[in-house]
């Protein structure tokens, strides 16, 4: 159902009287405060019926209208209500920014704005307050230049009142309607420009599709993909349809800024988004938190979209991670050499099936193992750069900590294991290098005896040649190639300044260019792992020279976890 000022407002139920009444009262205090007469016919009345108290103290941040409205709106809601809703205020100056980002050039004065997810009104608050900076009278700037919608009647509600408390007036009625634009569309705005709007801008809802609160059913699912095809996947979340949808409202050569989850950037379930945008507009910036601007754990980053004149084919994965990478102020590279990692050694990693397939054969290392019975089993926690400390410092496997675990081979032999398991260790069984999957630098370790077994999720590098196994670790020890992959891998990592090590990028990093160098880099890393105490430089200088890029040893020192790396056992 979509509602707009001119319709009658429905009859509330307790608990939206209850929210809408918490806001109301803002709205009066902020009324009061300001000496603004609030017009008779807001929604936010009708809605707060009985429940309607007094103006209410609107906090110390009074002057950031929105932001003690959407404070009200989200200490009302209750906490399932919120998450199911994706409900979070949106701090003034970010909304600011994007603004700024979207309203720009000769053409300000005449804009037309549209917030698509607006509760609470902080993006089309702040766009009013740009297009006044441009000249633009406030009353005028409500009329004529704003457009807004939202599926929570209170939210709603609240944005109408944060423009009224700005304006002195409200917008005119169908400029601010209740309804889903992600079904309806521009259609939910009949008088919306025929040529779509000059900016669609805020921070529409995050609706992870694993959570049960925020999950979307069948018949949900099914009527998105009739309206976007195939971006619409099994784990879609709610705000890059919403980067889709801004798309759609926004006229040839129009700009679009959502808040976005950073998954968005490199997500394999996000790759049908963003080649479905990359058909509709060029990519001209990427705004990324800094640190973590809403409650939620999420982090958050914001495309900046210029809309083009038809489809096209748009610029591509790699434009995405160069404007992420560049956010990250990743160092930019030289051309690479001949050939990539999986040229020489075949990348290996497991799943489930090879960690579970383990857990049954996995012990405490006992006196008298040998390398025939037991093989250690290396966790990510254990690699180091250069090092690998199993044994000396407690590690965790299947939800418990471990001194030094090993898989009993003769157990595994026997048909202890899983068919799975054994495959696993079959193939790692091997001289190798062994890479941590999530760090911040890539830590790895030689196996030189083909002894150990890597505890999944860390990986295996088998050469298939064992005599280009130090080189091969002079390769992936590189800080050139911590810097490649952070730009190839951005955004996947758990955290922003995290890496995240998958088996497909670290087959494509590319071999060094200088043959000479990276065999100077291949004694150093064996010396590396053979003295705890070894100082890296020569390796740092020989790699960077193997690589031609030597300025990356401070980068790649000042990007190190500061944890010590674990020391290799004697």
């Amino acid at each position: 159902m979509v509602v707009s000022a001119a319709e009658p407002t429905p009859v509330p139920d307790a608990d939206e009287a209850g929210r809408a009444a918490a806001v109301a009262g803002v709205a009066r205090g902020l009324a009061a405060r300001e000496g603004v007469a609030l017009p008779r016919g807001l929604r936010l009345w009708a809605l707060a019926g009985p429940a309607a108290v007094g103006p209410a103290d609107p906090g110390p941040d009074a002057d950031d209208i929105a932001g003690a409205l959407g404070a009200a709106l989200e200490g009302a809601t209750g906490g399932a209500r919120r998450r199911a809703q994706g409900l979070h205020v949106t701090p003034r100056w970010l909304a600011a920014r994007l603004v700024d980002r979207v309203l720009t050039g000769a053409g300000v004065r005449g804009a037309s704005v549209c917030d698509p997810a607006c509760g609470g009104g902080a993006f089309l608050v702040a766009a009013a307050e740009r297009l006044h900076r441009a000249g633009v009278d406030r009353r005028e700037v409500v009329r004529r230049h704003l457009w807004g919608a939202d599926i929570d009647p209170v939210g709603l509600a609240a944005a109408e009142a944060a423009l009224a408390l700005w304006a002195g007036e409200a917008p005119p009625p169908g400029r601010l309607v209740v309804g889903d634009p992600l079904a309806a569309g521009r259609a939910l705005w009949p008088d919306a420009p025929r040529a779509g709007f000059a900016a669609v801008v805020g921070n529409p809802p995050f609706q992870g599709q694993l959570g049960r609160a925020t999950a979307r059913s069948g018949p949900e699912r099914a009527a998105l993909r009739d309206r976007f095809g195939d971006a619409v996947r099994a784990y879609t979340d709610t705000a890059w349809l919403f980067l889709l949808l801004g798309c759609d409202l926004a006229r040839p050569g129009g700009r679009v800024a959502l808040v976005q989850p950073q998954s968005l950037v490199a997500a394999r379930d996000a790759a049908a988004v963003r080649a479905a945008v990359d058909r509709r507009a060029d990519l001209r910036e990427l705004w990324v938190d800094e640190g973590r601007v809403f409650a939620a754990s999420v982090r958050v980053c914001a495309p900046v979209l210029v809309l083009r004149d038809g489809d096209g084919s748009g610029a591509g994965a790699d434009r995405w991670r160069d404007l992420w990478a560049d956010a990250l102020g990743l160092p930019a590279l030289p051309p690479p050499g001949v050939g990539v990692l999986g040229d020489l050694a075949e990348v290996v990693s497991g799943f489930r099936d090879e960690y579970y397939g383990l857990a049954g054969v996995v012990r405490e290392r006992a006196p008298g193992d040998t390398a025939a019975t037991a093989a250690p089993l290396v966790t990510s926690g254990a690699l180091g750069w250069a090092r690998c400390g199993w044994g000396d410092a407690p590690v965790r496997y299947g939800k418990r900590a471990w001194r030094a675990p090993v898989v009993d081979l003769a157990r595994l032999a026997a048909g202890d294991g899983t068919a799975a398991a054994r495959r696993w260790v079959e193939r790692t069984r091997a001289p190798k290098l062994v890479v941590a999957n999530q760090t911040r630098v890539i830590e790895a370790a030689v196996d030189p005896d083909g002894a150990w077994v890597p505890s999944v999720p860390a990986l295996a590098v088998v050469p298939r040649d064992p005599g280009d196994l130090w080189r091969l670790a002079a390769a992936v020890l590189a800080p050139a190639a911590t810097a490649w992959l952070a730009r190839r891998a951005a955004g996947t990592a758990l955290t922003r300044r995290g890496l995240r090590v998958a088996a497909p990028d670290l087959a494509v990093l590319p071999l060094p260019a200088d043959a000479a160098a990276w065999d100077d880099a291949a004694a150093a890393a064996r010396v590396l792992a053979g003295d705890p105490g070894a100082d890296p430089g020569p390796f740092l200088a020989a790699a960077g020279a193997a690589y031609r890029a030597p300025d990356l040893a401070g980068w790649w020192r000042d990007r190190q976890t500061t944890r010590p790396p674990p020391p290799r056992r004697g």
